[in-house]
């Protein structure tokens, strides 16, 4: 064997590395940047039912007649599954939604609230130059 052989590494193996690395760190901070105002998205079975603008919308309570049914609660510009009629109710301890990216779900009732943003923000995420 000789020396190119014996390598731990090679110039494929580390440009692999380097590229998964990547799109992993690229997958991971890119959920959490988004802009604008976040809008939580409820969907129900795939459909979406509901689009609530959190930075503008009053505190209240959603049922939602979905099977089993599911009761959300706005409070303070964020959203929380509140109560659920579901066996294990994990969707309950998933707490308050506030920030792009953030998402709960109950699969029974196959509800999904995800916050998204709406691009209407005059805050400023970075500069390039």
């Amino acid at each position: 064997m000789n020396n190119s052989e014996r390598r731990l590494l090679r110039i494929t193996d580390v440009l692999i590395i380097v590229v998964v690395a990547v799109v992993g760190l690229a997958l991971f901070f890119g959920g959490k940047t988004g802009n604008g105002n976040p809008v939580a998205v409820i969907t129900v079975d795939g459909e979406e039912t509901r689009r609530i603008d959190l930075t503008s919308a009053e505190n209240e309570i959603i049922t939602l007649n979905t099977l089993p049914e599911v009761t959300l609660e706005i409070k303070d510009s964020k959203i929380r599954f509140v109560n659920s009629l579901c066996p294990d109710k994990t969707c309950e301890k998933s707490g308050f939604l506030s920030e792009v990216g953030d998402t709960a779900a109950c699969v029974p009732a196959k509800t999904v609230v995800t916050i998204t943003g709406d691009g209407n923000s005059s805050d400023i995420d970075a500069v390039a130059g």
